[in-house]
């Protein structure tokens, strides 16, 4: 083989190494371009999801205060009118004992049924966490939902975190959501309400001894699953988390953190 056969064969091998080489930079600089497009799409739909969940629960929020509305002035301005015809009625056709125990009777009806529009009104919009805060909800929340049958307690560390207004009506659902079920469908007879602030982060926790449940199959279930999963939307809205530790039989321990970024410190009037 002469000398110039040997160098053109080496210097095609060059190029072809070179070329492989080429090809495979070509391949990996390709797949990573790929990678990162994935990421991206993944990201924005996201990103998209995200957005799409809080446009959701502030369009539910909005409908609980039209209806609370609706229901303050509307349905609980009708009852008044109401008794207070009635009181005018009980005067013109007079006081025997039979009308007067009707027309009381009437009048309780009206009482509690106004009673129960201002409750519901009242489980629509906090007005309460809007004035006073998140603490002062869950008082109120644990004062109401305690019962001759359940006990409701709130338990809370000394230092608290100023959140912003629409992560204290997240925190504060999500502890309604829980404490009801586990009145309805737990059958609770003690339900603690635990709320403890960190540097950065925020823990609710929903503690009971009811009946417990099957974590799995609850989750399974489109219609018993539904609340538990509202909860994990409305915590991925803020890269929450939630913790679910029960099982039939013992009980339930809910745990929701959240961590939060250049929060200050409060302190909490005693």
């Amino acid at each position: 083989m002469s000398t110039n056969a040997g160098f053109a064969i080496a210097v095609g091998t060059a190029v072809l190494l070179i070329m492989a080489v080429f090809i495979i930079i070509f391949v990996a600089y390709y797949q990573q371009k790929q990678t990162q497009q994935q990421l991206a799409i993944k990201e924005l739909q996201a990103q998209h999801r995200q957005q799409l969940m809080e446009a959701t629960f502030r369009g539910q929020e909005e409908e609980r205060k039209r209806l609370a509305e609706d229901m303050h002035d509307g349905i609980g301005t009708m009852l008044s009118i109401t008794k207070m015809s009635l009181n005018q009625l009980e005067k013109q056709l007079g006081s025997t004992m039979e009308l007067g125990l009707q027309f009381q009777k009437t009048r309780s009806m009206i009482d509690e049924t106004m009673t129960n529009v201002r409750r519901i009104s009242r489980n629509l919009v906090p007005t309460t966490l809007e004035r006073f805060g998140l603490l002062a909800a869950l008082e109120e929340l644990a004062e109401r939902a305690t019962t001759s049958e359940t006990e409701v307690q709130l338990v809370y560390s000394e230092s608290a975190i100023h959140l912003l207004p629409v992560t204290e009506l997240m925190f504060y659902r999500i502890a309604q959501e829980l404490v009801n079920n586990a009145i309805r469908h737990a059958r609770a007879r003690h339900i603690t309400i635990q709320l403890v602030y960190f540097d950065s982060e925020v823990r609710l926790s929903v503690l009971d001894d009811g009946v417990g449940f099957d974590v799995d199959a609850v989750m399974e279930n489109r219609q018993t699953g539904l609340g538990l999963r509202n909860i994990e939307s409305r915590l991925n809205v803020v890269n929450g988390h939630v913790t679910f530790d029960s099982s039939p039989g013992r009980g339930s321990q809910i745990h929701v953190q959240v961590h939060l970024h250049e929060v200050q410190p409060a302190k909490i009037m005693s």
